[in-house]
């Protein structure tokens, strides 16, 4: 009985913690997190994207290499790169104007706290993945097939979203480690 206890709370596959729920033990998703979270930033970002507007002081004051080095540093193809520019681009100054509303102080907390969660996954899993862009594509399938793929918002706003996060240097390495 005890070590079935011991199975329930520390073993994988954890259940009861609801963090390391795998319904497919052959493939299981290597990022896993609380994307609850970062699912109801973009449900109330999509609820009011028509309305931000201002621009408001920067909330990150924190190393940000070019754009440039910062894709060799994570080996994001340029395909996929030139991906981000023509469809998430548009929308990277009215996430950056919702998140900094005073009225999305809560959203903005949500946001950082699974940007930092993401990005320490990322790190722990990084040698999984040889290309960031298939980083990306396991954060996603994470999202929607966790959700049964029952979202409330435009599932384009979540690639929208994490291609943001890596833009602004909140995913991903910024730094170059041999230097």
């Amino acid at each position: 009985m005890i070590e079935k206890l011991k199975q329930l709370v520390f073993g994988s596959n954890n259940k009861v913690a609801m963090r390391d729920i795998v319904e497919n033990t052959y493939n299981p998703h290597p990022i896993r997190f609380f994307e609850n979270d970062i699912k109801d930033v973009i449900d109330h970002f999509s609820q009011e994207i028509e309305v931000i507007s201002g621009i408001v002081e920067n909330y990150n004051d924190f190393y940000r290499p070019h754009i440039e080095k910062k894709n060799e540093l994570n080996n994001l193809t340029s395909l996929y790169f030139e991906h981000i520019k023509q469809h998430s681009l548009v929308y990277f100054d009215k996430i950056r104007d919702f998140l900094q509303d005073r009225r999305n102080e809560k959203k903005l907390a949500q946001y950082l706290s699974t940007a930092r969660e993401l990005n320490n996954k990322i790190i722990c899993n990084r040698t999984d993945f040889m290309y960031f862009d298939k980083i990306f594509d396991a954060i996603y399938s994470y999202i929607v097939e966790k959700d049964g793929y029952n979202l409330n918002f435009d599932k384009e706003l979540i690639w929208v979203f994490l291609h943001y996060m890596y833009w602004n240097c909140d995913i991903g390495v910024k730094y170059d480690k041999t230097s």
